[in-house]
């Protein structure tokens, strides 16, 4: 397996385990909104959710576009483009 689809590899996981949280907050705010309705809670907490919930989809938005960099890219790029996914695939990625 090439470095290239060894961090595709990776950075698709990645990317589904944000999605798998971001499906759990969403899980999570829509039981907190339920309980903020029946026990009338501070707005405070569903926006705490909400805030969550977009920094996790954000950085979906933004692997997503790195991973589709990364499937563009030539061989000869991949070492520019480690660093750049370093957050998708680990940073120590020596291959």
């Amino acid at each position: 397996m090439s470095l290239k689809d060894e961090l595709i590899r990776k950075a698709e996981a990645q990317l589904e385990e944000w999605e798998k949280q971001a499906d759990s907050l969403k899980a999570k705010a829509k039981a907190k909104e339920a309980e903020a309705e029946n026990e009338k809670a501070s707005a405070d907490i569903q926006q705490s959710a909400s805030d969550t919930l977009r920094s996790v989809e954000e950085k979906i938005s933004d692997g997503r576009k790195k991973l589709d960099e990364l499937k563009q890219s030539g061989e000869d790029n991949i070492d520019s483009l480690r660093e750049k996914l370093s957050d998708l695939v680990g940073p120590g990625d020596k291959r």
